[in-house]
Parts: C-alpha cells; structure tokens; sequence
C-alpha cells in the first residue's frame, strides 16, 4: 500500500516539474517576444486543460501572472484571467461561479483602455463558453457586443484571429444567420497557415454555411478549394469529410453515381482514421441515395453499418428517425408491409419528438431574431441620442465660435478707435508741444527784448548821468560845449521818456513775459490807473527812482510821490 502510494505522489511530482519546465519555457518566449499580438499569442495557447486539478492549473499559470505584474503589463494580465476562467471552465465542465469570476475581472481591467481588440476577444471568449454549455441567451448579448466591435478593431492586432473568428461564426450559425458567419470565416481566412488543417476546416466550414443557406452553388467552390488544401496537406480525414459534402452538391445536379462514389470515400477515409461519426452519417446519406434508385438490398447494407455506429445519446436521434424513414422505404420497396408499419410507426415517434424539440428550438430562434432586432434598436436609438447630442454641441460650439468672432470684432473695433483715438491724441500732443516750443521760443525772444530794454535804460541812464556831470564841469569852462553836451541829454531824455505809443508797445511785451501779471494787479486794485500800472511794471523790473523818472518825464521827487500814492491805494 506504501509502496503504492510513494508510486503515485511520485509520479505526481515528477509530472509537476515537467509543468513547472514547460511552463517556465513559455514565460520565457513570451518575455522575448516584443509584438504583442504575438506575445499575447503566446500566453493564449499556455495549457490550461488540467481536468480537475484545479492547483495545477494555478500553478502553471501563477509565472504569467508574475510577468504581467513586472512589466505591468494589461494585455498579459488579461489574457491570465482569460486562461484561469477556461480552466475552470474545464474543471467543473459547465457554467461556473469561477470562471464568471475571472472573465468579470478581465472585463474590468480594460474597460477604460482603448484596446477594442482585446475587448471584442474577451466577448466572444466569454460568449462561446456560455454557448458551449448551451447558455445560449446569456451567451447571446456577449456576441452581440462582439459583433459592434469588429468595426473598431485592426485585424492586425488581434490575437488568435482565426480561432476567435471561428468561435463568433459557429454562434451565428447555430442561430440561422449564415451569412454573418460566413462573412467572419471569409475576414479570417487570409489569417490561417497555408495547408493547415485551420484553413481547410474553414474553408469547408464557408461551404457548409453557404449549404444551410440553401445557396448550393456558392458553396461548391469552397467545398472544392478545401479539398485542394486537404489534398495538398495529405489529410485524408479531411479529404473524406470534403469529399461526403461534395456528393450532396453533385447529388443536387443529378449527378448520382459520382455523389455515391463521393460518399463512399468519405465512409473509407473516416472508417480509416476512426472518424465514427462521420461514418455513421456517411453510410445513412449512401443508404438514402441507393433507397432512392430502389437498391434495396445496398441501402440496407448502408443501413445497418450506420445504426451500429449510432450510441443512445439524445444527439443520434434525428439520425435514428432518417434510419427509420429508409428502412419503412426499404420494407415497402420489398413489400414487407408488417415491417414497414413496425419502422413508420418508429420514425413517427422519433419525428414527434425532435418535432418538440424543434418548435422549441424554433421558438428560441424566434426569440433570438427579437433579441437582435432589439438590440439592433437600441444601438440605433443610442445611436440617434448620441447624434443629437452631438449635434447640441456642435451648435452651442458654432454659437460660441460666433460669440468668439464677435468680441473678437468688437475687441478689434475697440482697438482701431483707440488707435485712432491715439493718434488724435499724437496729433494733438505735438501741435501742443510745437504750439508750446513757439511760445517758449517767442517767451525767450521777449524775455531777452524785456532784458535788453531793461539793460539798455540802465545803461542809457550811466550815460544821462555822466552827461550831467560833463554839463556840470564844462558849464563855467566851456559854455559851448557845455550847451552842446545840454542838447544831446535834452535829445536822449525825449527819447527815452515813455510815451503812450511806447508803453503799448512794452506792455505786449511785459504781458507776455509775465502774464495777467498787471491785469491781477487791476483786479485786486480797481482803482489803480495806467500810470500806476506804467510804475508797477518798471518797479517789477527793478528800476531805481532815477530811471523811473528818466522813462516816465518826471522829477525823482515826483516818481517818490508816485509811489506813495501807489502805496496808499494798494494798502487800501
């Protein structure tokens, strides 16, 4: 019993290491790799078929989690998930709270990334293991999301391309939508390996759909390049089962013995390499085509070659109804009627039975239809929000594009007048700095006539008071002279005196030179006359008495008396 048990922990451990060497072989290629479809490629295809051993399924898939978290990488991680739920998926061998667990988590992880490949993958994914275990309503809005995807995905990105394709066009197929399964395969196709059992698989597959579609001679042409393919490869299996769907074609057109031959080398190849039950259908199709040309004797030779090949599983029964219909022909065609009662009456049960079975699948077709169109629905109401939503924006965008050109203009508008505005202000700045540079330039003109009068009646004063004094020495000495030098001062003082013309004229400039000067003085003294002003302004400039009265005509003693006057009335 020990001996028997070290045996097994034995052979357990050593089949351990070989996972954990397989294993760490694939995490190694997959960290070289540097394409990530490839990469991911790679992760996709780790073995996850550990029966029920569920431990050894985590342990073989535990290196790519560790990758995925050191590089940080999303695609690696969801693709661990992915894994981990098909492991499940193998381990309890239906629907499972686990696997539903680990495709939630994978959803989750990309559903803010813009990765529309990995997206639409993980939908079929997790459709097609709803619809293996024939959930098919759940597996049905996974499809669908899928389907809405394709538009968005490169084709260049996706990992597994063919595979996945071919899991969404078996889907679509079983629910009667041949011609978007058909249009999957065909994107597929270019994707698979030349000669590989991939491509002629969906190469017949192409054929098979175009038949569900009852569009015979489009499904000719694939049925014939499979075989091609097949030939090439040398898959005899292959060979046999393209073979058998080309007999239905030339059955068709009439051609029976070349579909009977057909047919026949389909039952030799599948016989060959234990394809049992492609046998077992190949030999019913013979025995109805030899029941049909009244064969009796080969049809039910056929017959009985496909009911032996047939096992008591609820998948055999519409092929145990078509065995019966033949074999009632059979009977008749021999006149054994006891017999052909005995198999009418079984093919009658086993008809009213998948009858149940196919209103019910009817019935779910139907409603399958009502799911598409409603979904179908949906996106285009969603569609037509999403438009009109749109369409909200991009009026209020033109509205405030417009509001924008407009303050723009206004803003603009604004500018030029203040550019105006400043140029008036300019224009006007330098004609008032020229305007002021003249009246500077003429201010400093009179300044300097004001200086030079002042200057000249100090100087012409020096020279009236030297002339006294010549007059003075040479009145007892030289009385000639004397009366010469008296007219030469009489000549010089009436020239000098300031007479009404004159002090026009040196008012404009002494109002000038100081402006509203004597007209302040008249306004806070009305009662100052011209001849007052006449003294203000010469006291303003800073004459003496003697020069006062030179200008003026008067005695010294009259320009005193003048001033006390003065004096008085400004007091006053």
């Amino acid at each position: 019993m020990q001996t028997t048990l070290t045996k097994l922990v034995l052979t357990y451990f050593v089949v351990l290491c070989s996972i954990v060497h397989l294993s760490a072989q694939e995490i190694t290629n997959i960290k070289t790799q540097k394409n990530q479809r490839e990469q991911l490629e790679l992760a996709l295809k780790m073995k996850v078929d550990f029966q029920k051993d569920t431990v050894g399924l985590i342990k073989n898939l535990h290196p790519l989690l560790e990758l995925a978290n050191q590089e940080r990488s999303i695609p690696l991680k969801w693709a661990y998930y992915m894994l981990m739920a098909d492991g499940f998926s193998i381990a309890f061998d239906q629907v499972n709270p686990r696997s539903n667990a680990y495709y939630k988590l994978a959803s989750e992880l990309i559903e803010r990334e813009n990765l529309p490949e990995l997206r639409m993958i993980g939908n079929i994914r997790q459709g097609y293991y709803l619809y293996t275990y024939r959930e098919v309503k759940d597996a049905f809005p996974y499809f669908l999301l899928a389907a809405d995807l394709e538009a968005e995905v490169d084709t260049e990105k996706v990992p597994l391309l063919p595979e996945h394709y071919n899991f969404i066009a078996s889907f679509y197929s079983y629910i009667g939508d041949q011609e978007k399964a058909i249009s999957f395969l065909k994107t597929a196709l270019p994707y698979t390996e030349e000669h590989s059992r991939q491509k002629i698989d969906m190469t017949n597959a192409i054929g098979v759909y175009y038949k569900k579609a009852a569009l015979f001679d489009k499904a000719y042409p694939f049925y014939k390049q499979a075989l091609e393919i097949a030939t090439v490869a040398k898959d005899s299996v292959w060979m046999g089962i393209i073979a058998g769907n080309l007999a239905d074609y030339e059955w068709e057109k009439g051609n029976e013995d070349q579909a009977i031959a057909l047919v026949k080398q389909n039952i030799e190849l599948s016989l060959k390499y234990n394809e049992v039950l492609d046998a077992m259908r190949a030999n019913l199709e013979v025995a109805r085509m030899y029941a049909h040309q009244k064969k009796w004797d080969l049809a039910e030779k056929h017959i009985a070659e496909s009911t032996a090949l047939m096992a008591d599983k609820p998948y055999f029964l519409v092929f145990k109804r078509d065995a019966a219909k033949i074999l009632a022909d059979i009977a008749a065609g021999k006149g054994q009627k006891d017999l052909e009662l005995a198999q009418l009456k079984k093919y009658l049960v086993l008809k009213d039975s998948l009858e149940a079975r196919s209103n019910n699948e009817a019935m779910q077709k139907i409603y399958w239809q009502w799911e598409i169109e409603r979904y179908e629905q949906a996106n285009k109401q969603a569609e037509a929000k999403r438009q009109q939503i749109k369409q909200n924006y991009q009026y209020v965008g033109v509205l405030l594009i417009l509001g924008f050109i407009i303050v723009l203009l206004l803003i603009n508008r604004s500018k030029t007048r203040i550019q105006i505005r400043s140029t008036e202000l300019e224009k006007e700045q330098l004609a008032l700095k020229f305007e002021k540079q003249l009246l500077d330039q003429e201010l400093s003109v009179l300044k300097n006539s004001l200086q030079e009068f002042t200057d000249t009646i100090r100087h012409n004063d020096q020279t009236i008071q030297h002339l006294r004094k010549e007059i003075q020495e040479k009145e007892t000495h030289d009385p000639k002279l004397a009366l010469e030098i008296s007219e030469n001062l009489s000549s010089m003082l009436e020239s000098h005196i300031m007479t009404d013309e004159r002090w026009l004229k040196f008012k404009h400039v002494f109002d000038k030179v100081y402006p509203e000067f004597l007209e302040t003085q008249k306004l806070e003294n009305p009662k100052l006359s011209e001849s007052d002003l006449r003294l203000i302004a010469l006291m303003k400039l800073d004459l003496n008495n003697r020069s006062m009265s030179d200008l003026l005509g008067v005695s010294i003693e009259g320009v005193k008396k003048a001033k006390q006057r003065l004096k008085k009335k400004v007091e006053v």
